[in-house]
């Protein structure tokens, strides 16, 4: 599934403007109060949060296979990478961690809070480049929302995008990645921690722009979460 672009709330699209663009070096783009990040397949687009939230988000970016190392010592030059204490699965300390799938990947927070993550997925066929940099950011990898009612969320979202359940969604308190390699919603119920800080998981507005089987838009209220696939 591949995600053309999220638009998510933001309490200072400015701070995000001054994290993405000036600190990690990719095209930024001001737009009526709005900040536009351009990664090289995606758009992450943060709109001004109203009433005066602070929303944090769980979001990832897939980044060339086999360059997880690489990206880390880069992304660790210029920001903080958080590590993992406390985990049953991971080492205490741990940065770079290895999901069942054969995935890599390691986590920050961005300008605003949100838990990021970068994946270097060894099933897609992206070439690695000579050296890591800003345009190896290369599309929105996954995107979290939060429900009350995880059987509904995730029919919704299979029915708009398509593909069916990557992986989890076994019982209801579970994660279930709706997608492919390329993109997923993750539907979460709502508190569940975003790992490693423990987020809880909350209905925040979202806008997700995603290739799916016919054009079609659907809005839920939960969120709202705003599903358009193109």
């Amino acid at each position: 599934m591949r995600i053309a672009q999220i638009t998510l709330a933001s309490a200072d699209p400015a701070a995000q403007a001054d994290f993405w663009g000036d600190q990690l070096g990719l095209p930024v783009q001001a737009t009526g109060g709005a900040t536009e990040v351009r990664l090289r397949r995606s758009t992450i687009r943060f709109e001004p949060a109203t009433g005066g939230a602070e929303p944090r988000y769980h979001f990832a970016i897939n980044i060339p296979p086999g360059s997880i190392d690489e990206a880390c010592a880069w992304l660790g030059s210029r920001h903080e990478i958080l590590e993992f204490h406390n985990d049953p699965e991971e080492a205490d300390g741990a940065t770079i961690v290895h999901t069942d799938r054969g995935a890599s990947a390691f986590y920050f927070l961005d300008g605003g809070g949100n838990v990021l993550e970068l994946i270097a997925n060894p099933n897609l066929d992206d070439g690695q480049p000579a050296s890591f940099g800003p345009d190896s950011l290369l599309e929105i990898a996954e995107i979290g929302v939060a429900t009350a009612d995880t059987a509904a969320t995730r029919s919704a979202v299979e029915e708009v995008f398509g593909p069916g359940v990557l992986w989890g969604g076994s019982e209801p308190s579970r994660l279930a990645a709706i997608g492919d390699d390329h993109g997923v919603v993750i539907v979460a119920p709502v508190g569940r921690g975003w790992i490693p800080v423990g987020l809880p998981a909350q209905p925040l507005p979202t806008t997700i722009v995603a290739a799916g089987p016919r054009p079609c838009e659907v809005k839920l209220p939960e969120g709202p979460y705003r599903l358009h696939a193109i």
